[in-house]
């Protein structure tokens, strides 16, 4: 097992006095926006925090295995922004000294399924920044590495919680190193947090324990992405810094977005709704470019340098696990970021989603009476529901409008709209 603590001497420590810990020691399954964000919020009320991961250290130019979205074009909304920033005090400039891009509100264009433009309003931030994640992810890594009490154990996977004789409390994990596949090993723990995404175990961990698993459903509108990275003329300037031609219910089925990045890149991705995906080879990605309500993307890329294949990402359902609603919960086990809540990533609100969900975690570990973890399970799942609620709602909402989209439960029954 992989052990490591990477300091950065780069980049600003996260605290410069760490305050008076009123819990022992939290663990953090996965390092995705959610994981690092719960680490952050940890660090402020347990002595030692570890984050658990399979993939190695994120680099600001490589895409993380573990995070296939990642690949295709992200926006960090200004809610999402604002957080981030509270969290990790002058997180905006480091990223635009690390190259990424600042967004002028009036520079960005949206524009509907019949060709029509929208600029979107001013907001309060004075700089909205735009970057690849795994610019943004190995940035907010290397604040976290450089603080007192976080630890990291990479490459490895967690198969398993301990739990007392009475199967009524977490004690810890069970992990894996993945490249050695040696012996399960042990590892103690007061609360275990699972961010570990939309493959998380915790459904069957609970129920392999007696507990019931979490109601689940996903609400399908056939979202499919293909993206590639371009070179960014150096010359370019037709009044946007990025743009976005939006898939309009019920029959404007096509859209796509350009995102600047760090290194003079686009973040170039095509959106096809209602099962109408975008191909994922050269002259299929520009046809499908070309076939837009507006001429506006193709002709910024028909004869711009490619700097990447295309790839593709068709698992964009919206889906929830209902942990809110548990009849009885597992005392010192948390769940959140895309573990409980996916939302459909063409409404780019899941890393600010992830960053909403680490205040509800900081808020409920404000009201624990100190060394007393009893009721966070409970209290923490309710309240990231209140979180995250509306968003929920306005994002599913708005599939609703497709006629294609199917609703799926539990037990795999869909049901058409």
């Amino acid at each position: 097992m992989e052990n490591t603590m990477h300091m950065s001497t780069h980049s600003q420590t996260l605290v410069t006095e760490k305050p008076q810990a009123r819990f022992g020691h939290a663990l953090v399954i996965g390092s995705s926006i959610s994981g690092l964000t719960a680490a952050r919020v940890l660090t402020e009320h347990f002595e030692r925090v570890t984050i658990v991961d399979r993939d190695g250290p994120p680099e600001p130019f490589e895409f993380r295995r573990g995070v296939p979205q990642a690949r295709h074009a992200h926006r960090l909304l200004p809610r999402g922004q604002m957080i981030l920033e509270e969290q990790f005090p002058g997180l905006v400039d480091e990223l635009l000294a690390l190259g990424a891009i600042a967004i002028d509100a009036e520079k960005e264009v949206v524009i509907d399924y019949r060709g029509m433009r929208h600029t979107r309003r001013a907001r309060p931030q004075s700089v909205t920044v735009s970057c690849s994640r795994a610019l943004l992810e190995s940035t907010i890594y290397r604040r976290l590495a450089s603080s007192p009490g976080i630890h990291f154990i990479q490459k490895v996977e967690v198969t398993g919680l301990l739990v007392d004789e009475r199967h009524e409390r977490v004690t810890g994990v069970r992990l894996q190193c993945i490249r050695c596949q040696t012996t399960e090993m042990e590892l103690s723990t007061d609360l275990v947090v699972d961010t570990s995404g939309r493959n998380s175990k915790s459904p069957q961990w609970l129920e392999a324990l007696g507990y019931t698993p979490p109601e689940e459903w996903s609400i399908d509108s056939s979202v499919g992405y293909a993206t590639r990275i371009y070179e960014r003329p150096a010359d370019f300037d037709v009044g946007w810094d990025t743009l976005y031609i939006r898939p309009t219910p019920p029959n404007g089925t096509r859209g796509g977005i350009i995102v600047p990045i760090e290194g003079n890149r686009w973040h170039v991705t095509l959106i096809g709704v209602a099962g109408d995906h975008p191909p994922h080879d050269h002259e299929g990605f520009l046809a499908f470019a070309n076939s837009l309500p507006t001429s506006r993307l193709y002709n910024a890329i028909k004869d711009t340098k490619p700097l990447s294949g295309i790839s593709g990402f068709h698992l964009t359902a919206n889906r929830i696990r209902r942990y809110d609603k548990l009849p009885r919960y597992l005392e010192g086990f948390l769940v959140y970021g895309d573990a409980v809540y996916i939302m459909n990533p063409v409404y780019a609100q899941g890393m600010t989603a992830a960053a909403v969900g680490s205040q509800a975690l900081d808020r409920c570990l404000m009201r624990q009476p100190s060394g007393d973890l009893m009721g966070l399970s409970r209290a923490f799942q309710k309240q990231l529901s209140l979180s995250l609620g509306q968003l929920w709602h306005t994002v599913t909402s708005h599939d609703w409008h497709w006629p294609a989209t199917t609703i799926t439960d539990n037990s795999d029954r869909i049901y058409p709209n």
